[in-house]
């Protein structure tokens, strides 16, 4: 008797010790995964205030680019990453092609930004922030402006660029031809600084000028579209302009129009 009384009592307090080591393992367990998911809402947080502040760069951009002598500084805090601007980059070649001949109006780099994600922050490849997959559009309610999350050389990044805007009216007849108007909208960030920068810093952003190029075609009345086409990095797409005739053909006046917009580091 003495002994089972001995074993029941040894019962009691190994039956604690295992409900005490049973509640410290799933609070030690609770409490990591706590401590990941609040790590997580933090990479979050970060995230979409880097995608904000990219696309609060990319309206000042588009609000000031027809504005010569107009800009706007913003502040980017420490998103976890770096801003890039790459002057030279972000080839864009534009094409006419008309009544089988083919003629460049525009073969230049225009220059794109890039917000360097953190290297905790992936999975996000391919989303779209801004316009599509399209490298040149003809409808005015279209973004001008491409971002996207890409490959990076190390990293997921946000990468922006800007893709031509085609617009079209007719004119009056001219010597027995129809005039019909193409305008071709383009931006330019050659002129931005090589900004490579992390943490807090300022970017100013500056409608520097506005020019338009002309280019006049005459053609027959047989001619009835004209191409369009953007090759942009290698992507090319075509859009197709009607082009209205008269008794004589028509004449097509191209305009050029493009905005040079810098940006670049300040100090504030």
């Amino acid at each position: 008797m003495g002994v089972i009384h001995k074993r029941r009592g040894l019962a009691a307090p190994v039956s604690l010790l295992l409900i005490l080591f049973s509640l410290t393992l799933v609070s030690t367990v609770a409490y990591n995964y706590a401590v990941r998911q609040i790590g997580n809402r933090k990479e979050d947080l970060k995230l979409v205030a880097a995608e904000e502040k990219m696309l609060d760069l990319e309206e000042a951009i588009s609000f000031l680019a027809w504005s010569p002598g107009a800009s706007k500084t913003l502040a980017f805090s420490d998103y976890g990453g770096q801003l890039r601007v790459e002057a030279r980059a972000n080839h864009l070649q534009v094409n006419l092609t008309m009544d089988g001949s083919t003629y460049t109006v525009f073969d230049s780099d225009t220059g794109r930004f890039i917000y360097e994600l953190p290297s905790t922050i992936v999975g996000r490849l391919g989303r779209w922030l801004r316009g599509d997959q399209r490298t040149i559009v003809n409808q005015s309610t279209a973004y001008q402006a491409l971002m996207r999350v890409e490959t990076g050389s190390e990293y997921e990044e946000l990468v922006a660029r800007y893709r031509p805007l085609v617009s079209s009216s007719l004119g009056d007849v001219s010597g027995g031809r129809r005039i019909n108007n193409v305008r071709i909208y383009i931006f330019n960030l050659n002129a931005s600084e090589a900004i490579q920068s992390g943490g807090e810093f300022h970017v100013k952003v500056t409608c520097i000028n506005v020019t338009t190029r002309v280019h006049s075609y005459d053609l027959g009345d047989s001619v009835t579209t004209m191409d369009v086409t953007a090759d942009l990095n290698g992507v090319q797409r075509t859009v197709v302009v009607p082009i209205t005739v008269d008794v004589s053909g028509s004449t097509v006046r191209v305009e050029v129009v493009i905005s040079y917009v810098k940006i670049e580091g300040v100090s504030i």
